[in-house]
């Protein structure tokens, strides 16, 4: 399968010169091989942006189980393109993961920093988690079946990919952060739910009076445990098998929203009355 409408990328790494360190120098003393390190630098970054992009496009195409070759063909590329910039699939992996996900927190924040409560902040992010793994559950799947990378802090990936050439909103490339001193493995989906978590609490507390607001560390394991129950019933959802009945995303967005704000009460529970302010 050939993704005709995705821009070619053509193997060109092979036929670049290399330049050497005795070459011209400009003016003023700056050598001109610098300069040419730095567009080769930018030139690298770009590719490996276009790269990713359609790689991501091939998955979406082929699913998640597609193979280096499969994902190099339908991109109209060689193998060892991939390979020259990822090193294996599982590098692929999660340089996708790291695009798709810094992306998908982007717009989880835009949503629930633009809500007028707390409420809203939640369906927001619900209503956007949800069109996200609907819209691409193939490239959902290939990130969330990648396995732990040793060694690696929290949301490191999703600066590192900013770092590597790619800017979000005009924003300025962070920098890598040092590997996690515990030298614990982290997995790039585990780095997502805790980043969303944050945002969770951010929203609880943004909302919420101050003689209301939940104290750490509770705040922390409330937050932790809403987006686990978000991230199970949409997984749920999204797998929902062929042939069998499932909510719209729109209905699923509310069912979820219900259960997040109002608990897992049993339908028709009395509401327990809110403590005098």
């Amino acid at each position: 399968m050939l993704l005709t409408s995705r821009t070619i990328i053509p193997d060109t790494l092979g036929i670049v010169k290399q330049v050497d360190a005795t070459d011209s120098t400009a003016p003023g003393g700056t050598s001109a091989t610098d300069g040419r390190s730095s567009r080769w630098a930018r030139h690298r970054a770009q590719r490996r942006i276009e790269l990713i992009r359609t790689a991501r496009s091939a998955v979406d195409e082929l699913g998640a189980q597609a193979s280096m070759e499969e994902i190099a063909s339908a991109c109209q590329t060689s193998k060892s393109v991939y390979y020259r910039y990822f090193g294996d699939k599982a590098g692929l992996q999660r340089a996708v993961g790291e695009y798709t996900v810094t992306r998908m927190r982007d717009r989880l924040e835009e949503a629930a920093r633009a809500a007028g409560s707390f409420e809203d902040s939640v369906e927001a992010m619900v209503a956007e988690y949800l069109l996200s793994i609907e819209r691409s559950a193939s490239v959902y799947r290939f990130v969330v079946a990648l396995s732990p990378d040793p060694g690696r802090s929290r949301l490191e990936r999703h600066r590192a990919e900013r770092a590597r050439g790619e800017q979000t909103r005009g924003e300025r490339s962070g920098k890598e952060a040092a590997p996690a001193e515990d030298g614990g493995e982290r997995w790039l989906i585990q780095e997502f739910t805790e980043s969303v978590s944050g945002l969770l609490a951010e929203a609880h507390v943004r909302h919420t009076p101050a003689e209301r607001r939940l104290e750490e560390p509770v705040l922390s394991y409330w937050a932790a445990s809403t987006i686990g129950m978000v991230r199970g019933a949409g997984e749920a959802w999204m797998n929902t098998p062929e042939g069998t009945r499932r909510p719209s995303r729109a209905r699923m967005t509310e069912l979820i929203v219900g259960w997040a704000v109002d608990g897992l009460r049993p339908p028709g529970a009395p509401v327990p009355e809110q403590p005098p302010a």
